[in-house]
């Protein structure tokens, strides 16, 4: 292995070019370095529940048609399903009521398959909301960060080469080296 001070005596001593282009470089690798953390808030999902479509249900049973869940000891309101749309308007339409007349946890459960209702609390838009990746879908949001680093891999290695290849050519033509 060579002496490096040798090797790099051609870039010259630590003088103001020097310091102007380190600056500038790492002015650029700073804020690429944010493109890393920028799916933490274009990718996160807010609080959703399943989007009631406008159908004549009482109030009664528009407020009791998300199941609830227990989440890490808590109850919550199920944020990928909801009970049966058919069966609710047709108990609603009979003038039952949730929890007195009809025992909820009988009642069959579907999918939201009419989309879903998010906060708006944090965030106003994101990638979660504006493509409904959640409940199924939400194995999306990693896999697009993992193919944008994926992309940072094969780009920095064809780039690497590319730039060292094209400076050599650079530093020949005009007889720098």
């Amino acid at each position: 292995m060579g002496d490096y001070d040798k090797e790099t005596a051609f870039l010259g001593q630590m003088g103001p070019y020097f310091w102007v282009t380190f600056f500038l470089l790492n002015t650029v690798f700073v804020s690429t370095g944010f493109n890393g953390l920028y799916i933490i808030f274009a990718g996160a999902a807010p609080k959703h529940s399943c989007l009631i479509p406008e159908i004549n249900l009482t109030e009664e049973w528009r407020n009791a048609i998300i199941p609830f869940t227990t989440v890490g000891g808590e109850e919550v309101q199920s944020q990928c399903s909801r009970y049966t749309l058919a069966v609710v308007k047709n108990l609603s339409d009979e003038g039952y009521i949730p929890e007195r007349d009809v025992n909820l946890t009988n009642l069959s459960q579907e999918r939201c398959l009419d989309g879903w209702n998010y906060s708006k609390d944090i965030y106003q838009s994101t990638i979660v909301t504006e493509w409904n990746l959640v409940c199924d879908n939400q194995w999306k949001v990693p896999f697009a960060s993992s193919t944008l680093f994926v992309g940072y891999l094969f780009g920095s290695l064809i780039s690497g080469q590319l730039s060292d290849r094209y400076f050599l050519l650079y530093l020949q033509l005009n007889k720098l080296v």
